[in-house]
């Protein structure tokens, strides 16, 4: 006894799922939706709509003038940027912070694609490597015998002190991100804060 085949129905089946699926999602209305990277109106924030947040145009130390940035860019190291987060929290009363390494990087590979009117969102001053919150929580397996370790005086106890030393860090021209710099380094700073419309 053979078994009955289907192949009738499937491509019943088949033929109507292709019928009414385009229906099923063709668009009611000519809007199109906003782009998820956009600029402010005026030009000074970088909005990322998915991410509720926006973004300066310039690095700290520097302002947005309509066309470029201006200032001076500051070089900071870790505490110094992490300071400046609280002062300009303080100035406006809004709840700037540093950003992520993955947000950072997400930021500088945007720089890749045009902006609105042509623009690029990062102008080209102030582009290098930038402070990120994010911290290394891993730390490399410690041999007590090596000589390395015993000729630069490590031990179990300071190489575990050692994470704390280094933050992570990324070059918004290149999206490398680096999990070793030393936090006493001087670096640029980006700041990020909540967006809603």
């Amino acid at each position: 006894m053979t078994t009955p085949t289907f192949r009738p129905v499937r491509r019943l089946l088949l033929g109507v799922l292709c019928s009414v699926l385009p229906i099923a999602f063709a668009g009611t209305s000519d809007e199109v939706a906003p782009p998820d990277w956009d600029l402010s109106k005026d030009g000074s924030l970088i909005l990322h709509r998915s991410a509720r947040v926006a973004w300066p145009r310039c690095v700290e130390g520097m302002q947005w003038s309509g066309q470029r940035c201006t200032g001076q860019a500051l070089q900071l190291d870790h505490a110094e940027a992490l300071a400046r987060v609280k002062a300009r929290e303080k100035a406006e009363g809004m709840a700037w912070r540093l950003p992520h390494m993955k947000e950072l990087q997400q930021l500088a590979h945007q720089n890749t694609r045009p902006a609105p009117a042509g623009q690029t969102l990062l102008p080209a001053v102030g582009q290098g490597w930038s402070w990120t919150a994010s911290t290394t929580i891993s730390t490399p397996s410690f041999n007590t015998y090596s000589y390395n370790n015993i000729q630069r005086g490590l031990n179990g106890q300071n190489t575990n002190q050692m994470k704390f030393l280094h933050g992570w860090a990324v070059n918004t021209a290149t999206v490398q991100a680096q999990d070793d710099v030393l936090k006493r380094s001087k670096l640029l700073v980006r700041l990020v804060r909540p967006w809603t419309e």
